[in-house]
């Protein structure tokens, strides 16, 4: 396999992690994954997964577990991104062609072994003409004694695995690094790859257990834009009227949530996406210090990032002000550390 080292970068929705991700790829060596990496955090990803096998396993649990992360692949694999096309992230585009190969010899390697089995979990998931038809088939064989052999044998097989916590670490090592390596290029067998919102900012130690000696850059910005972005460019729909003082209180306390379990370690770094802006040459310097690059490897200078044009996404909330007033003197009265004048 070849020689990777991995940089994460994460944020908090409109948080401007894009920034970094374009700033780390004027270096030499580092490599973006084209995708966003969600199979590790989103629900029925490794963490979920994690959980059910090793720290609170449970028969059927399990292996429901491995089958929805199964699922989860399997969308995040076709191609997506147009507008009459069903959810997806092109993995098998955008990462390997051999995702879902991999994903299938992963979960081999946690299996001890499969068996059919017919549990009510799997009943209530089925489509209802379907479940209803399995019923009749059922109780066919059942009323006739097993004479007539007509219930359905063809059930998505079940999953018994219940590996060490070391066993699910090391086999979970092994398949990410097996994934993501395809993205340096072929004649390129050692280099860093970035990997854009694959670790949740609650959830840092996945960085240390799927990650080894990897690095954590967490992304965050003025509250107020983030707050307008949210309502303007991605058209968040609330219930709920958005200019409202009671709506910025709500949206102070996601903000709180989200980084409240952000730890003091020397793999993990925040950056404020105004002073990667305003104070371009010493914040790009800091971040050069923590991941341990030089600048003689900065060999695409600007050609990425360029502070000039971002600072154009510094004080959106301004634009809106009147719109959102009384949400966002809210914001503004009860964050005061993370607004910037």
């Amino acid at each position: 396999m070849k020689d990777i080292s991995f940089i994460a970068v994460s944020g908090f929705f409109s948080s401007g992690s894009s920034a970094v991700i374009d700033l780390l790829k004027e270096y030499r060596n580092t490599y973006e994954c084209n995708a966003e990496i969600r199979i590790i955090k989103d629900p029925y990803g490794i963490t979920q997964l994690e959980q059910a096998l090793v720290h609170h396993w449970e028969l059927l649990n399990s292996s429901a577990a491995i089958q929805d992360f199964l699922w989860l692949c399997r969308i995040y694999n076709r191609v997506g991104g147009h507008v009459f096309s069903p959810a997806g992230l092109s993995y098998g585009k955008m990462i390997s062609a051999d995702f879902m190969n991999m994903t299938e010899k992963y979960v081999e390697e946690l299996t001890d072994f499969t068996y059919q089995s017919d549990f009510y979990y799997q009943k209530i998931k089925k489509p209802y003409l379907k479940f209803v038809v399995d019923r009749i088939r059922y109780g066919i064989e059942v009323y006739s004694k097993g004479k007539i052999r007509s219930a359905n044998r063809k059930n998505k097989p079940s999953y018994f695995a219940h590996p060490s916590e070391e066993k699910f670490l090391a086999a979970t090592q092994k398949y990410l690094k097996s994934i993501f390596e395809c993205s340096l290029p072929n004649k390129v067998d050692k280099g860093y790859v970035l990997l854009d919102q694959a670790i949740s900012t609650n959830d840092t130690d996945a960085l240390n257990r799927y990650f080894p000696g990897g690095k954590l850059i967490i992304v965050d910005r003025d509250p107020r834009d983030m707050y307008v972005e949210d309502l303007e460019r991605w058209r968040e729909n609330l219930d709920y009227d958005t200019s409202s003082a009671d709506a910025g209180r709500r949206y102070v306390l996601r903000h709180r949530a989200l980084r409240q379990n952000i730890p003091q370690a020397d793999n993990i770094m925040v950056v404020k996406f105004e002073n990667l802006i305003q104070m371009y040459d010493e914040e790009s310097e800091r971040i050069m210090k923590f991941l341990g690059f030089t600048e003689e490897n900065h060999v695409y200078a600007r050609q990425y990032f360029k502070p000039e044009v971002s600072a154009k996404n510094i004080g959106v909330w301004e634009k809106y002000y009147e719109k959102y007033r009384d949400a966002l003197d809210t914001i503004k009265e009860m964050l005061p550390g993370y607004c910037v004048d």
